[in-house]
Order: C-alpha cells, then sequence, then structure tokens
C-alpha cells in the first residue's frame, strides 16, 4: 500500500510539472493522459515503456501529454 505522504507527491514522469497519479485499486494512473503504472512489492514502477497504455492509445508518442509537446515551436539559441 501506498502512504498519502507519498502519493501527493508522485507524479507522472512525462509531464511532472502537471500532472497526478491517482491509486486505482493496485496501480497507479495519471490523471492527464491516463497512463497505468504498476506496483510492485510496494513500490511504484514509474517507468513509461513499463507502463500499460489507455485504451485505443497505441503507442506513448500518441498520448495525449506527448502530442502536445510535439507541437510546440522549439526554441533554439538565439
Amino acid at each position: 500500500m501506498i502512504s498519502q505522504e507519498l502519493l501527493a507527491i508522485l507524479r507522472c514522469p512525462l509531464n511532472p510539472s502537471k500532472t497526478r497519479l491517482v491509486l486505482d485499486g493496485d496501480r497507479l494512473v495519471c490523471e492527464r493522459c491516463a497512463l497505468h503504472f504498476h506496483i510492485r512489492d510496494g513500490f511504484p514502477v514509474l517507468v513509461a515503456e513499463e507502463a500499460e497504455l489507455p485504451p485505443g492509445c497505441p503507442s506513448i508518442s500518441q498520448l495525449p501529454c506527448q502530442q502536445e509537446e510535439s507541437s510546440r515551436p522549439k526554441v533554439g539559441p538565439v
């Protein structure tokens, strides 16, 4: 079981400044992109490549948070 204190600070590794993770049974779910992170031996596995994609999403690059990031203009050196 994950403590409320730990749950309060956990964030999705794909977009940590804008997301929270919520406990859903025996896994954590990103509130923004719905990526499902497993919990093993009481510890969250926050590795995106090991997470379960939400239904209808074929790859990590197709998640809403990743689509938004890729559509932003790149700022280069001035």
